[in-house]
């Protein structure tokens, strides 16, 4: 009887509340985070105060809107002992709540109290494993095929079949702090070059082409990074983040052109070489994360600016009798270092991460 006549007198709290009772809906344990089932449409906006009520309508604490849409609002949840008390289905009400619609002009229905701001909250730490899929390289190496001169003077040994591609995997260390977020990373490319045959010398003057060369060129590089994100707009599920950052990175490309024969299985190194590259990059950085309860899931964009960069070339073997036919003032070395093209450059990755939230 006690329970039946406290549930009536919950029901007539409830109608009589001016403005509009909402319903807890949904409950973030991780993110201590409370959704409810109102939002801008009934006035329930950022930064105002809500209290839940227990099936008595005892008030058990309050908190402020974090989020507001149209018809849902999210609640950030200060406090472990607050936060166990609320359950789904419990009512809340905003504090200060506007009159309920068709309210004659001059009546509220109730006081407004100040709304207190609602308190920074940190942004989350986590640890995640990450890809890049290039858009458009930030380190970049080209795919060689070798040009026989045929008995006349070139500007180069060398023709670029394409850039060779790369796909770069990481992890990267995410920290909370203020309203801020600072992250640290390792990451390592692996780059896929093509293995590319070309005519070398006709021996036998019979425009067969026996000899040929084979080039390839397999390439590793190492970076580490350390980035800021300034901008982090929570939209309840996702944020959206702006950041900046700096990376570090060290690529190394061995390059090797051997002479081959389709007359038997004999091999000659006619070009070995070995071609390192350290840049120093500025780093852009907008991305959605979304959470999942413990696990961060990001999408986004990586943009590269560099800002200083240094190489060294050696050229460790060049047996090729046909460089007599390079045109004067360019060296076999150059030659090759300049058409292998290793460099840093402006580029962009796309950015898919997963990990967890601690």
């Amino acid at each position: 009887m006690i329970r039946t006549m406290r549930g009536i007198l919950f029901l007539l709290s409830v109608a009589a509340t001016p403005g509009y009772a909402a319903k807890v809906v949904k409950i973030d344990a991780q993110r201590k985070v409370v959704m409810i089932d109102e939002g801008t449409n009934t006035q329930y906006v950022k930064k105002a105060k809500v209290c839940f009520y227990d099936a008595s309508n005892v008030k058990v604490g309050c908190s402020f809107i974090r989020t507001a849409k149209p018809k849902f609002s999210f609640i950030k949840i200060r406090g472990e002992k607050l936060f166990a008390k609320i359950q789904v289905g419990m009512m809340a009400k905003m504090e200060g709540a506007p009159p309920a619609p068709g309210t004659p002009p001059g009546i509220t229905g109730e006081i407004p109290s100040p709304v207190p701001a609602t308190p920074t909250d940190s942004p989350k730490s986590y640890v995640t494993g990450l890809f890049l899929l290039p858009l458009a390289g930030p380190i970049t190496y080209q795919n060689l095929v070798y040009e026989t001169p045929v008995g006349r003077q070139v500007d180069s040994m060398w023709s670029s079949d394409s850039p060779v591609s790369n796909l770069g995997f990481g992890l990267e260390l995410g920290l909370g702090i203020s309203s801020f977020q600072l992250t640290a990373g390792l990451r390592s490319r692996f780059f896929t070059p093509k293995k590319i045959s070309s005519d070398y010398n006709d021996a036998d003057g019979d425009n067969q082409f026996e000899q040929f060369m084979d080039t390839t060129a397999p390439g590793t590089s190492f970076g580490a990074w350390v980035d800021f994100y300034w901008l982090i707009v929570d939209f309840g599920v996702v944020d959206f983040r702006l950041g900046n950052g700096i990376e570090f990175d060290s690529s190394t490309v061995n390059f090797e052109a051997k002479q081959l024969s389709d007359l038997n299985d004999e091999s000659n190194t006619m070009y070995s070489a070995k071609s390192t590259l350290t840049a120093l990059s500025l780093r852009i950085l907008p991305t959605l994360d979304f959470i999942f309860g413990p696990i961060d899931f990001t999408l986004g964009t990586v943009i590269y600016i560099p800002v200083s960069q240094s190489s060294k070339f050696n050229l460790g073997e060049s047996n090729d009798p046909f460089v007599s036919f390079l045109n004067e003032g360019k060296s076999p070395e150059q030659d090759l270092k300049d058409s292998l093209k290793h460099e840093a450059k402006p580029g962009a990755d796309l950015l898919i991460s997963a990990g967890f939230v601690f």
